[in-house]
């Protein structure tokens, strides 16, 4: 891919609030770097946009493609018409107002999205999707936090199987019905938003994947792909920044 022809890829850091044994006592913005490398690597050229509100037309206008990505934090219950909060919820109103805003502006176009975790969940839930709080609630569902256990600490390393619809984008692009994924969540989606097609599962039926059926390229995960432990992962990351490509041509055939 020509330099000059690389799409641009917005993505939405972390916030934090500072602390005495943290990065700084103020508050700033973080990032895990695998997440802008999968990018960079499969070509796109990847930039951070700060949760500036009277930015995001201009944000939007700039990109190709937006990722939405994961992060230690739970979105506010409220926003999925749940009046219980989990104790175990953890919220970041800064990021999750700003990511609700630009996302849900984002969805009105046909930008190229990709949602990583709780990226996945914030798209689902502005369809009209529901949360579940805590998955250990339910025991008929898996232990999903791999770092609960010595031998999957690693998230480089797999830890349950998909199981994938063969009727779906999401199949086109990795060309497999079963691959192994990595796993760091507590919550899940109970069901999805309007819109949205579940493509991806796993053994115990936990949605892990969806695709928005009148979208471009609108498709999120719950697991952590940027580790790029499969070719699936890396297939996920070189479409999205194909569709966001190709997104990029018709901006510019019609600016």
């Amino acid at each position: 891919m020509n330099k000059n022809s690389r799409p641009i890829i917005g993505i939405l850091p972390d916030f934090k609030e500072g602390a005495l044994n943290g990065y700084s006592q103020k508050d700033y913005y973080a990032i895990r770097a695998n997440y802008v490398d999968a990018v960079n690597e499969n070509g796109g050229s990847a930039i951070l946009f700060t949760y500036n509100y009277d930015a995001i037309d201009t944000y939007l206008s700039m990109i190709d493609g937006l990722m939405v990505i994961g992060g230690y934090m739970d979105i506010s219950p409220a926003r999925y018409g749940d009046d219980f909060v989990h104790p175990t919820v953890k919220l970041n109103l800064p990021r999750e107002n700003f990511e609700h805003e630009i996302v849900s502006k984002a969805l009105k176009t046909n930008l190229p999205i990709f949602g990583i975790c709780n990226g996945m969940q914030l798209i689902s839930i502005l369809h009209g999707g529901k949360i579940i709080q805590h998955i250990p609630d339910h025991p008929q569902l898996i232990d999903h936090e791999q770092s609960h256990f010595a031998d999957f600490k690693d998230y480089g390393k797999a830890y349950h199987e998909l199981k994938i619809d063969k009727n779906s984008q999401f199949y086109n692009i990795t060309q497999e019905e079963k691959f192994s994924v990595n796993s760091s969540h507590h919550q899940a989606i109970g069901n999805v938003g309007i819109g949205l097609k579940v493509v991806a599962t796993a053994p115990d039926g936990v949605i892990e994947a969806f695709e928005k059926t009148n979208h471009q390229f609108c498709i999120g995960v719950q697991w952590h792909p940027e580790y790029q432990i499969s070719s699936a992962d890396k297939k996920l990351f070189v479409e999205f920044v194909n569709q966001s490509s190709s997104y990029k041509k018709i901006k510019n055939n019609h600016g």
